[in-house]
């Protein structure tokens, strides 16, 4: 799990066991093992009720990339370009459905009326990460499944049978958002990518800026952008510029005569780097350089990247309207 996803947020897991004892347990211990702040657990007993749950949530409400691709304005074109900018997210962040969104289904494969690997054969939406629990004696049937695409996981029943479970559950809410991401990948060139695949990139994501208590990232641009939002809604900002980037815009001050020669040399020598995400994708104006400029610090990767932290006054978003987990949650 090194490579970075385009985006994550707090998903809905839905345990389902005809045992309505076995279940509360796994429940009570997975709610211990697994951060609160990371998923949401929906329990059944009957899985003909779970099925139609999973079904409805999935006709109403699933996260895949079509929206973020467009095709060219001349019906001939061949070309199709990702739009990963602010206003993709606006369906995202200001909307609990998000966290209802269903990323894994933990089933036992014994029960009445239906099998658990029948029904994760019954669910509509592939993306969802099935893990089924088995006995000894189920094995065989779960290595079957698995190899037909029925399931994505299976767990044995055992003594550690909650770390497992929630071991997978975590993997498989990963899996759930790399398909996304894998999705967005496929209409990003090489060299826009290249931060996605940087496992120097993923290094610093995962311990510099995951270490600040943030539950939720969304991907804002194809040079390592990301806006950050922390369980009660409040965002920040990774801005991130590759070398090529930043020259494009020293070139744009350099030939426009309006941008200071302070502001230049600044930009000139990775002092300072500009830092803005609007609605429009465009930089500010560049009269207004000056107060864009953040002191910038530099990593080098597959490519060299400049990035720095910002809080809200960098970003163009209505922060009134977002919707926050702990809302949903309570």
């Amino acid at each position: 799990m090194n490579n970075l996803l385009s985006c994550f947020f707090p998903t809905t897991v839905v345990l389902v066991d005809d045992r309505s004892v076995f279940l509360d347990s796994l429940f009570d211990n997975l709610t211990e093992i697994i951060p609160a702040s990371s998923v949401t657990f929906k329990k059944f007993t009957n899985p003909a009720k779970a099925l139609n749950y999973i079904n409805e949530i999935c006709e109403v409400n699933r996260l895949d990339c079509s929206d973020l691709t467009k095709s060219g304005e001349d019906e001939t074109s061949e070309w199709k370009s990702i739009m990963l900018n602010i206003n993709c997210l606006h369906r995202e962040i200001y909307s609990f459905d998000r966290f209802s969104l269903i990323s894994a289904v933990v089933v036992d494969y014994s029960m009445p009326g239906m099998t658990g690997t029948d029904f994760c054969s019954n669910i509509k939406d592939k993306n969802i990460q099935k893990i089924l629990l088995t006995g000894v004696a189920d094995e065989k049937i779960a290595i079957g499944a698995f190899n037909n695409g029925h399931i994505s996981r299976f767990v044995k029943k055992g003594v550690n049978l909650e770390i497992e479970v929630a071991d997978n559950i975590n993997k498989s809410i990963y899996q759930y958002f790399k398909v996304h991401t894998d999705d967005v990948s496929k209409h990003l060139s090489i060299y826009d990518k290249t931060h996605l695949k940087d496992p120097v990139f993923a290094n610093f994501f995962f311990n510099t800026c995951l270490s600040r208590t943030y539950v939720e990232y969304y991907m804002l641009d194809t040079f390592g952008g990301y806006l950050f939002l922390n369980a009660k809604g409040q965002p920040s900002l990774l801005s991130v510029l590759t070398e090529n980037e930043m020259n494009r815009i020293v070139d744009i001050g350099l030939e426009s005569g309006e941008v200071s020669p302070d502001i230049i040399r600044g930009l000139q020598s990775r002092e300072y780097m500009l830092v803005s995400h609007n609605r429009s994708g465009q930089l500010p104006p560049l009269s207004e350089w000056e107060n864009y400029l953040k002191p910038a610090r530099r990593l080098n990767g597959y490519q060299t990247y400049y990035f720095s932290f910002a809080g809200a006054e960098a970003l163009d978003i209505d922060f009134d309207n977002i919707k926050a987990f702990d809302k949903f949650k309570s």
